[in-house]
């Protein structure tokens, strides 16, 4: 679909990249879908929650979860509508 914007992010990897997407997310005029990792307690029972932006990072940096945004709006401007912000 030309008009949606899409993201992808997780906070714990790139906090900056997660608060760029929901904000470009927001002020996109049409539908927008931001895909967030987030963890839960139940996938590390040993260390619980305080390991959850680790294993968000790592998610990212070994390419299990890659950092992008698709904003239809910079067609407009002459960019590229993809950015892929972490692979």
């Amino acid at each position: 679909y030309k008009g949606v914007y899409v993201a992808s992010c997780a906070m714990g990897a790139n906090y900056a990249q997660c608060v760029k997407a929901l904000q470009e997310a927001e002020a996109h005029e049409g539908p927008s879908v931001v895909i967030c990792y987030a963890p839960c307690i139940e996938h590390r029972t040993k260390t619980g929650l305080s390991n959850m932006g680790n294993d968000m990072k790592a998610a990212v940096e070994c390419g299990y979860w890659p950092l992008y945004r698709y904003d239809p709006n910079r067609v407009k401007l002459g960019e590229p509508p993809f950015q892929l912000d972490y692979k």
